[in-house]
């Protein structure tokens, strides 16, 4: 599997978490949880693809997942407040 193949997986596994955490009081635990449970998810694939397809850790991989990461809760939080918030 290919970094941008990856980093769009990782985008949207994100994109979900990234309404809750919009849906969530700032630094409450349920914000928090919304951040760090993808992450989790996200680690276990990298430890995944590593074993199963002999590809190893590279800093342009991990930026790009950072990137998609960050991209998707942003675009995420977005949309709940200027389309599914104000309805």
């Amino acid at each position: 599997m290919d970094n941008i193949t990856f980093a769009i997986i990782v985008f949207f596994l994100a994109f979900p978490f990234g309404f809750l955490r919009a849906k969530s009081k700032f630094k409450s635990r349920d914000w928090m949880l919304a951040i760090h449970i993808p992450v989790v998810f996200i680690i276990l694939m990298r430890i995944y693809n590593k074993m199963h397809f002999h590809i190893g850790f590279s800093w342009i991989s991990l930026l790009y997942n950072v990137i998609a990461f960050m991209l998707a809760q942003y675009l995420a939080g977005l949309i709940y407040q200027k389309w599914i918030k104000k309805n």
